[in-house]
């Protein structure tokens, strides 16, 4: 093979190895409710380390035949990303997680799926791995076209999305490994396997979303049809209509009339807005509370969605902004709502709250929670709008008689409706207001929760408009503005209204942190650092939920956070099984085993641990998470890759080392605290200037994180080459248990704390690394 030919082939298999776990992430989101974003990097390094330990133990076998192994790899991943991918992802669509909980059965098609994911991973990792080894005088050429191709392929996968689904993503991606082996060995047997890929493009059928999502249902009722479907990185757009799918969120009980069907907009098969004209049963909802209690001028729609854009529309004058993140969506509203009075705005809202200059007499944002409370598996979304930060930009947003308006279903034990009122109370708090019972107002139907917040206290007008609203319509008076709930008020009845209790606590600046400490759940406000709204369980709490609401509830409740524990169980008896026992065939022999356990394993979860924190923050910055994972993992191996390159120059010595491992600790650490300012003055940037400073902000931690690992293994070689396999190997294990960890402890106890995790984890690899020096 000539050297240009393999460098091609390098580069093109690199490619299309980043720009499938891109596509991935993508199709878990349309298939479940979630990219799963650390799953999916833990299941690619599970492939890697895996490939690492078969070229250890069969180095022998593979070397002299590596010209025809490398051909059989690309194949072999060609197939089973084109055979085995859409498989693995109709299983995972079809699990019922909260059975994961109740039958262990339910676990089989989920590892299935698991395993033939594995299967792309595990087969483009040891091409790489063989070429690298056979051809080790010209590894600074494959390297170097590895490092290109994989960046390229963190963007091309973004590229794909744009145009193609999931599914015809993975078609391609087979496509550009079959042509990579093509390259190596221009048979007939390739050429057919690209041209197959090729075709299957434009035939495959798309992955069905798991029948428990919301669009599932949807396309159940009679005469539904699908009236568009647009595939887009930040999410699948689909808009369904029937005229059976209806809309009214907290209605009244004694709502007459007709509620009316209309299109539903659904964002990877789960609900996000609807396209309303008729917005009279919405007068009789609890959603019509900050109409009853004022006339604005003007409106903010934050994540319009639709329904709130035709309410406020209905408002005699108002002038209303509707901010929509989606691009796709965007249009839709544009194209639907023609109104001279509305300026649709396809922007997030945080970027928009901090640069505008507007002020304005209402704020709504969008409903929170779903009907029956859901599963939980929310948890695992950041959610920016929902935070400190983001209400502190929305109350700066208002007008000096402004209200801020927010409806939440409800759920038992409430959680989602709690938070919401902690965020808005914390927010006054830091406003300077002291007796905040005069600025709430609070309805409740039998769904749903609506509450006004306003800037001044309400007056009696106010008072006795919200008595006679409630009144008619039948709701219950949550909380009158300087009165509290009125208990006079039955129209919906609880057992135990902790609602009631959780509202006059979180009123009370002498009540909350003590209703904080006791209540079951966290309802405290997230912050930027720990942007997880939808997480409300405590550790520590978790054997009294279980004693309180019985034994199954956590399938039920709260699933997203132990969901991910578990899965990191699993990750890690794979990874053990995987790549570590098989080593025990060369066995450990004596001699710095302790150093190298902790070195390697060190390095392994503090780089993961880095990894996972920035796809997550930097969200925020660049407006969502599957942009945010392609930044990321495209600038960290650039810059890994330069770092790697460079250490080449350095000897392996205990000075080198601690100046590289030292640098990456001032480099964690600086990043704690340059990020947040960084991103609020960045908001205003136009987006070509954010990415370019995010990439370089990335580059430059990675280009040091580049270095610890090949110094290590080559001070290892020279001092104890006997555990140089077991350094890989067990670097490897820590990497894919370390993903799943790195967001139990983000949704826990913020990036903060894995940022000083990942330093302290650094800070045990320079301590380890005497031993390996010895």
């Amino acid at each position: 093979m000539r050297l240009p030919t393999v460098n091609v082939a390098l580069f093109v298999a690199s490619l299309a190895l980043i720009a499938l776990q891109i596509v991935l992430m993508q199709a878990l989101a349309q298939g479940q409710s979630h990219h799963f974003a650390y799953a999916v990097i833990s299941i690619a390094l599970l492939g890697f380390g895996s490939s690492g330990t078969v070229l250890t133990l069969a180095r022998e076998w593979l070397l002299p035949h590596a010209e025809r192994v490398s051909r059989l790899c690309l194949i072999f991943a060609a197939a089973s990303s084109l055979g085995a991918l859409p498989v693995a992802l109709q299983a995972a669509a079809a699990t019922d997680f909260p059975l994961l909980f109740i039958d262990v059965r339910s676990w089989g098609p989920l590892m299935v799926s698991a395993a033939l994911v594995f299967l792309p991973f595990f087969a483009s990792a040891l091409f790489l791995g063989l070429i690298f080894m056979r051809d080790a005088a010209a590894v600074g050429q494959r390297y170097a076209a590895n490092l290109l191709g994989s960046a390229t392929g963190a963007g091309l996968g973004l590229l794909l999305l744009v145009y193609f689904t999931p599914s015809q993503g993975f078609a391609l991606c087979a496509a550009a490994f079959a042509f990579a082996a093509w390259l190596l060995h221009r048979s007939w047997f390739s050429t057919l396997l690209v041209l197959s890929a090729l075709v299957s493009t434009a035939l495959i059928s798309d992955i069905s979303p798991s029948p428990y999502k919301a669009i599932s249902y949807a396309l159940q009722l009679p005469d539904s049809q699908v009236i568009s479907d647009t595939p887009h990185p930040m999410g699948r757009i689909q808009i369904v209509q029937s005229p059976a799918l209806r809309y009214g969120q907290g209605l009244s009980l004694q709502f007459q009339g007709s509620v009316p069907a209309a299109p539903h907009i659904y964002r990877n098969g789960d609900a996000y807005g609807v396209l309303l004209h008729d917005t009279a049963a919405l007068d009789e909802s609890v959603q019509a509370l900050p109409f009853v209690l004022s006339k604005p001028a003007s409106a903010l729609v934050l994540h319009a969605g639709g329904a709130a854009i035709a309410h406020v529309l209905a408002q005699e004058s108002v002038q209303v902004d509707a901010l929509e993140p989606h691009p796709v969506v965007a249009r839709h509203l544009r194209a639907h709502y023609q109104n001279d009075r509305l300026t649709v705005i396809a922007r997030e809202g945080r970027a928009f709250l901090s640069t505008s200059p507007s002020r304005y007499d209402l704020i709504l944002l969008p409903p929170q929670g779903s009907f029956g409370g859901g599963v939980g598996l929310q948890a695992l979304q950041e959610d920016y709008l929902l935070t400190r930060e983001s209400f502190h930009a929305i109350w700066n947003a208002l007008s000096e008689e402004g209200l801020l308006s927010f409806s939440v279903y409800l759920d038992q034990p409430p959680r989602h409706s709690l938070k919401l009122l902690a965020l808005a109370a914390e927010t006054m708090r830091a406003a300077g207001l002291s007796n905040l019972s005069d600025h709430v107002a609070a309805i409740r139907s039998w769904d749903m929760l609506s509450v006004v917040v306003s800037k001044h206290p309400m007056k009696k007008s106010a008072r006795d408009k919200l008595a006679a609203f409630s009144q008619t319509k039948g709701f219950d008076r949550l909380w009158s503005p300087g009165q509290g709930p009125a208990l006079a008020d039955h129209f919906h009845v609880m057992e135990e209204d902790k609602l009631v209790t959780g509202l006059t606590a979180l009123l009370s600046s002498y009540d909350a942190s003590a209703f904080y400490d006791h209540y079951l759940f966290d309802v405290q406000a997230p912050t930027d650092a720990r942007p997880y709204f939808h997480q409300f369980l405590r550790w520590d709490r978790l054997e009294e939920v279980r004693q309180s609401l019985g034994s199954s509830t956590l399938a039920f409740v709260e699933m997203g956070s132990v969901l991910v524990a578990m899965t990191g169980f699993a990750l890690a008896g794979a990874a053990f099984i995987l790549i570590v026992a098989p080593l025990l065939r060369l066995g450990w022999a004596p001699g710095g085993r302790l150093a190298v356990l902790c070195y390697f394993a060190a390095i392994g979860l503090g780089f993961m641990f880095l990894e996972i924190v920035w796809i997550q923050r930097f969200t925020l910055f660049w407006g969502h998470s599957l942009y945010s994972a392609a930044g990321v993992i495209a600038a960290l191996l650039c810059g890994m890759g330069a770092g790697s390159a460079l250490s080449a120059r350095f000897d392996a010595a205990c000075k080198t080392v601690r100046f590289v491992i030292g640098g990456v600790i001032v480099m964690i650490v600086l990043s704690l605290f340059l990020t947040p300012p960084l991103f609020t003055a960045g908001w205003i940037w136009p987006e070509p200037l954010k990415w370019l400073v995010g990439l370089m902000l990335l580059a430059l931690p990675a280009f040091l994180l580049g270095m610890p690992f090949p110094l290590a293994l080559r001070a290892l070689h020279q001092t104890c080459p006997q555990q140089v396999p077991w350094a890989w190997g067990i670097n490897g294990c820590f990497s894919v248990i370390a993903a799943p960890l790195a967001v139990v402890l983000v949704m826990q106890g913020g990036f903060t704390t894995v940022g000083w995790a990942a330093a302290a984890a650094y800070a045990l690899a320079l301590i380890a690394f005497r031993g390996i020096g010895r």
